[in-house]
């Protein structure tokens, strides 16, 4: 742990952010939490980490003030929610927070985003590649990152998740019940909670200056192979793979196993906790 880096803030505890608060908090730093929920509170504080009430939009998050106070790194962990909400302007309300970043004069910055923003790219994918987004997810994603990077007050680490899988999370029952699986020979790109959570301490300890990685399990199997293979593990019928041409990538993640020495912890992937 950096000497320098004390009060950690995490913004958004939900599926990612209430466990990897509690992490930190076992590793030796005071944490804060924020959460919409008043419900919620009382679950955070019981992690040892400090609760807020915050909501931000895209007019106004002055809430965060409190939160935010003499923070030495925050950590971004909302979901853009889109999907949910198609109308929604995440991109718009990174601009609020960010604006109160500046103002509690925050340091370090870490956000979560998505290999969305690669949109329909093949082939072997690493940071280099010039993202072009082709969701509205990817897109306000993007624009995020980008808002991030370009501000003079603070320092940037970007990690674009592939597909989250963890406790209570895995493709494979929603696509069990779709009853058919397109691209069956196209790879996965996903990464473990665990190892989320690994790569974004790392990112805490050890990141400097403005820095993109992506963080996917280096596993690569086709999707044929590895949903035959959870299915089994799951006691699920065995889907219906279509197979179609493949839209084919593998997404790179040596970049950040150089830069920050980490090594994945859930290497196959084949676990359904």
């Amino acid at each position: 742990m950096e000497k320098s880096t004390k009060l950690i803030g995490v913004l958004g505890c939900g599926w990612l952010g209430l466990p990897l608060a509690k992490q930190l908090v076992d590793a030796g730093y005071v944490v804060r939490g924020t959460t919409t929920s008043k419900e919620k509170l009382a679950k955070i504080k019981s992690q040892g980490v400090t609760p807020f009430l915050s909501e931000c939009t895209v007019n106004d998050c002055s809430s965060l003030a409190p939160f935010l106070l003499a923070l030495d790194l925050l950590i971004i962990a909302i979901p853009p929610g889109i999907r949910q909400n198609p109308g929604k302007r995440f991109d718009l309300v990174m601009e609020e927070i960010i604006k109160e970043v500046n103002a509690q004069e925050v340091k370090k910055v870490v956000f979560i985003s998505s290999t969305s923003v690669y949109g329909q790219a093949s082939g072997e994918i690493d940071e280099t590649l010039k993202a072009k987004p082709t969701s509205e997810s990817g897109k306000q994603l993007l624009a995020c990152e980008q808002k991030l990077l370009i501000n003079p007050f603070f320092e940037s680490c970007i990690i674009r998740f592939g597909g989250l899988i963890g406790p209570n999370r895995h493709p494979i029952f929603s696509l069990a019940k779709k009853g058919q699986i397109s691209n069956a020979e196209g790879r996965i790109n996903l990464i473990h909670l665990i190892d989320c959570i690994g790569l974004i301490l790392a990112c805490v300890t050890k990141f400097k200056g403005n820095i993109t990685f992506n963080g996917v399990t280096p596993y690569h199997p086709s999707r044929k192979k590895y949903y035959t293979e959870m299915a089994a593990l799951a006691i699920l019928p065995t889907p219906v793979f279509l197979s179609k041409k493949a839209h084919d990538r593998v997404i790179s993640s040596a970049k950040i196993q150089t830069a920050l020495d980490y090594r994945f912890v859930v290497e196959n992937l084949l676990i359904l906790k």
